[in-house]
């Protein structure tokens, strides 16, 4: 599952729970107040906008400096929510950019 697909997942998750159920989730994640999980929520969607956006590079709706610029916000997002699983791929896709514009 890519980290767009996961940080989505996350957000639906608990809004889920949390609509469907009065469950409010006591995790790290889950437990912050209110306001941080939902400035939480924003980044995490912020960051599945912007994968989406850096998938469209690969088909040139975006040029590889708009590409970069997306990739360094997810990184500095990632550094923001302490998620960083999905970095291998993201500096794969980096250096992917880099390449095709070598010139």
């Amino acid at each position: 599952m890519s980290a767009a697909a996961q940080a989505d997942l996350l957000v639906n998750i608990r809004r889920h729970l949390l609509q469907n159920y009065g469950f409010h989730c006591a995790c790290a994640c889950c437990a912050l107040p209110e306001k941080e999980s939902k400035d939480s929520d924003n980044r995490l969607t912020t960051m599945s906008n912007l994968y989406d956006r850096l998938s469209m590079w690969g088909q040139g709706a975006i040029d590889g400096r708009d590409a970069i610029r997306f990739v360094e916000r997810i990184w500095a997002i990632g550094d923001e929510e302490g998620y960083t699983s999905g970095r291998g791929r993201l500096a794969a896709d980096a250096a992917l950019v880099a390449a095709g514009h070598s010139e």
